[in-house]
């Protein structure tokens, strides 16, 4: 028995309910949350506590330059400093995809994956696809030493 060729009035509608398929989806999940990434403090197996959940100092406040910041990968955090003393943290996870962000350079957090960053003062994205901030986590300055508040 001989196979038909498919006509164009067969492959055309598969192609085109395919297409409208993959906007539709792509649509639904750019604007869910399920795949956000979590919070640094969140565990990751639900067992236990995530690293970076200790009392101790962060960082010390000479480890954060002025108008610059370190990137803390196993808390998950960055520390950013005005030309002050005021440090500003937020989560070294990217809101684009998950990946740890890198560097602070020129007033901005840098992810290295797909070139998003965000300003260092607020976590506001200013570049790459990234769309949301970066979650802010609250420090606080004691003893010359950057803690979690």
């Amino acid at each position: 028995m001989a196979q038909e060729t498919p006509t164009r009035r067969v492959v055309v509608p598969g192609v085109v309910v395919t297409v409208a398929g993959a906007a539709a989806g792509f649509a639904v999940a750019s604007n869910s949350s399920a795949a956000d990434p979590k919070p640094p403090t969140a565990a990751a197996n639900g067992g236990g506590g995530a690293p970076g959940g200790t009392t101790g100092p962060l960082a010390q406040l000479s480890d954060v330059p002025a108008d610059g910041g370190v990137v803390l990968s196993d808390a998950g955090i960055v520390l950013t400093r005005g030309s002050g003393d005021d440090i500003q943290g937020f989560s070294a996870v990217c809101t684009h995809q998950g990946c740890l962000v890198s560097s602070v350079a020129q007033g901005q957090i840098n992810c290295p994956c797909h070139g998003s960053s965000f300003d260092a003062r607020t976590g506001a994205p200013v570049a790459g696809p990234a769309k949301k901030n970066l979650p802010p986590v609250a420090v606080t300055v004691r003893d010359n030493a950057v803690y979690m508040a």
